[in-house]
């Protein structure tokens, strides 16, 4: 039987730090990890507070750089940054305010849909494109408008 060992308060906050020094964590992200490891609750609590106040825990400024991480390095659109910020624990009032922060534009899907197509638009491949962006994040208007597009600019 696998015994968890329970951190004392000190334990856990150095634990939180250490945590943090490698990357940026939700607040969310942070109180499981530190339940997984042993803190107990109300030290969880203790220590979020005190994370908060030194800012080495920002929810609303976590949204803003993950939202214009996501967009900016693994090229998802709006929808699937949303999910991956609720999935993290971010408030929904953050979010919005991250998504409107960070600029989203169609010209960025176009050259991605050509890549994807790569000049093929039977309705096969067009198919297995919107099903692949849509699952990145993308609305079905944008990324018909890119097919379209790249149609054009094809012919």
């Amino acid at each position: 039987m696998n015994e968890k060992k329970q951190l004392n308060y000190e334990q856990a906050k150095d634990k939180a730090l250490r945590l943090l020094g490698f990357r940026a964590h939700s607040e969310k992200e942070l109180k499981e990890k530190l339940l997984r490891a042993g803190a107990m609750e109300e030290d969880i609590e203790k220590i979020l507070d005190f994370c908060r106040e030194y800012k080495f825990v920002d929810d609303r400024g976590y949204a803003v750089r993950k939202a214009k991480d996501l967009y900016n390095l693994k090229k998802l659109g709006k929808n699937r940054i949303r999910q991956e910020l609720n999935v993290k624990g971010i408030p929904s009032e953050y979010i919005d305010e991250a998504l409107e922060q960070v600029e989203f534009d169609t010209q960025n899907l176009l050259p991605l849909v050509k890549k994807r197509l790569g000049g093929d638009f039977e309705k096969k491949n067009r198919d297995k494109c919107i099903r692949y962006f849509l699952y990145r994040g993308y609305s079905l208007s944008e990324i018909k408008d890119c097919i379209e597009q790249a149609q054009y600019e094809n012919e």
